[in-house]
């Protein structure tokens, strides 16, 4: 069974918008709450300017927080080794990783299961240069409890910044304050974006066994496109009784558009009438897991092939 439209909210980020993105910093330092023997991890490069102060460090100096720095190499990787020794030694609340210039460090996931095997209570992932690796990348962010950003580092604004957790239910947001009901902009575009891509490519992998019924509307899937909805052609049987059909086994397809506005008459605009009688929108959307589009695919042969042939 897949529904018409995506229901769960298993993709959902929450971004709580603050001015700046060291704002959204401080207010997550101040909310975990660190004990007195506990440490801030964050790497040994960390920029100064008399005009801006540090985005970085100004918030831990400003809540008096203990920390510590791990060191980093000449070519701004993290020196793993030392990483993780500092992971054994100290008492770590949070650790501070850093996406500099949008780049992402190839032992991003690494560090992250190391801070986690050793204890430490929290990873905060710094992209005041990477929101777009995350949000359009997915490369970085996820791996995290939570993650800034910085929007006047990459847009034309004056300022602006968040502070994006990674599960609606994670502790801290009930000390900070969750939005009360999540916006469209709370949900994770990139995850969602692959598992419609995903989706709509194991249709078009199984379509070819529906060749004489069913076929796409436009075969292949350019890359860039997020499909809504995988259109498809009814060749042969009655469109509307297919419609009824795959709906009423539990397989949400919608046909778009089945009725045209009258100002498209049939005699100026055929070719419109006539994809409006054969046009049907199979789902794809996020909820959907491989095997339930199987399944569609399984009992859309079965339908089309147990109709009647109309033309």
């Amino acid at each position: 069974m897949i529904e018409k439209l995506a229901r769960e909210q298993r993709f959902l980020r929450p971004v709580l918008p603050y001015g700046t993105a060291r704002e959204a910093q401080q207010v997550f330092l101040e909310a975990a709450r660190l004990a007195e023997d506990e440490v801030v991890l964050l790497p040994a490069f960390i920029g100064w300017s008399a005009r801006e102060g540090s985005g970085l460090f100004d918030p831990i100096q400003n809540l008096g927080l203990a920390y510590r720095f791990y060191p980093v190499t000449a070519d701004l990787r993290v020196d793993v080794d030392a990483f993780a020794e500092l992971l054994r030694r100290e008492r770590v609340g949070v650790v501070i990783l850093v996406h500099y210039f949008g780049y992402v460090d190839p032992a991003y996931p690494v560090l992250v299961e190391l801070a986690r095997e050793h204890g430490a209570r929290l990873v905060l992932e710094d992209e005041a240069h990477a929101m777009l690796s995350d949000w359009v990348g997915a490369i970085c962010g996820r791996e995290g409890d939570a993650c800034i950003v910085s929007l006047h580092k990459l847009f034309p604004v004056a300022t602006g910044g968040a502070l994006v957790f990674n599960s609606p239910r994670h502790e801290m947001l009930g000390r900070i304050g969750a939005p009360a009901a999540p916006g469209a902009l709370d949900f994770d575009f990139a995850g969602i974006a692959r598992r419609r891509v995903r989706n709509a490519a194991l249709v078009e992998e199984l379509l070819p066994e529906l060749a004489d019924e069913v076929v796409p509307l436009w075969p292949g899937l350019p890359d860039g496109v997020v499909p809504q909805t995988y259109p498809v052609v009814i060749r042969r049987a009655s469109r509307n009784d297919l419609y009824f059909r795959m709906n009423e086994a539990g397989f949400g397809v919608v046909s778009l558009y089945h009725t045209l506005v009258k100002e498209l008459s049939v005699d100026d605009f055929p070719a419109s009438h006539q994809l409006a009688r054969r046009i049907m929108n199979l789902p794809v959307h996020q909820d959907a897991e491989p095997h339930q589009i199987r399944a569609m695919m399984e009992e859309l042969g079965r339908q089309v092939r147990a109709l009647p042939q109309t033309d």
